[in-house]
């Protein structure tokens, strides 16, 4: 029963998504609330992502570590076909030494900066998870957030 609850307002949650206005991801205030947040490139939604304080969040995106500003990370590791591992040595921080990666993540950070972004506060955080997979599945974005690490 509790879970026909949840799944039964995902539709109308993402459709409040989607009617939310694009704001720069950049010189905009956003709240410092759980939420779901969608990026869009040209107008094109490239990624779905969730977080328990937007505000915080987004500002982690457009920043230039390579920790925080995980999508970035990712488009870079597109680009380049390089990627990190969990040996010593073969890191984030050893990607970002590599000169062919660092300049990808540069790109990317200034790609990131560049994009508009829709959101929504989600309280629940079952509501929350739930509508992160279904509009990314929805939108067709990436659904390597969802994957195992």
């Amino acid at each position: 029963m509790k879970w026909r609850l949840h799944v039964d307002r995902i539709p109308q949650l993402f459709a409040d998504l989607v009617a939310q206005p694009e704001r720069a991801v950049t010189g905009t205030t956003f709240p410092k609330a759980p939420a779901i947040y969608v990026f869009y490139s040209e107008g094109v939604p490239v990624h779905v992502g969730r977080s328990r304080n937007l505000r915080q969040r987004l500002r982690g995106h457009v920043t230039s570590s390579h920790y925080s500003a995980s999508f970035a990370f990712k488009r870079a590791r597109a680009e380049t076909g390089l990627y990190a591992s969990y040996r010593k040595g073969e890191g984030r921080s050893a990607l970002m030494a590599n000169p062919v990666f660092a300049a990808a993540f540069a790109r990317a950070l200034g790609e990131v900066m560049g994009m508009t972004v829709r959101y929504l506060t989600v309280d629940d955080p079952i509501d929350q998870y739930l509508l992160e997979l279904y509009a990314a599945l929805e939108l067709e974005t990436s659904l390597t957030e969802f994957d195992t690490h």
